[in-house]
């Protein structure tokens, strides 16, 4: 059975549950066809959102992709990341 660990990535512009409900959408996308599990947002007042990706070992998904996904949804930025 594959090992399952767990990415942060601190992600800007996501505030509150309507913008959570508004990112997760373009992630949920892009998670079957990159290996990827579960998502969750960590909200911090007066920190970087924290963006907690669960996967597979080897699938470690990229700033990139994740960034990607999160400006298709708004005004969503990747500033730190990933972080195992």
């Amino acid at each position: 059975m594959p090992r399952i660990v767990s990415t942060r990535f601190l992600i800007e512009g996501v505030n509150d549950d309507r913008d959570t409900k508004k990112a997760m959408q373009p992630l949920f996308d892009i998670f079957t066809a990159h290996g990827l599990g579960q998502a969750t947002f960590e909200i911090v007042p007066g920190e970087p959102t924290r963006l907690w990706i669960k996967h597979k070992v080897g699938s470690t998904p990229s700033r990139e992709l994740i960034a990607g996904a999160l400006a298709r949804a708004g005004d969503y930025r990747v500033v730190d990341g990933p972080i195992a």
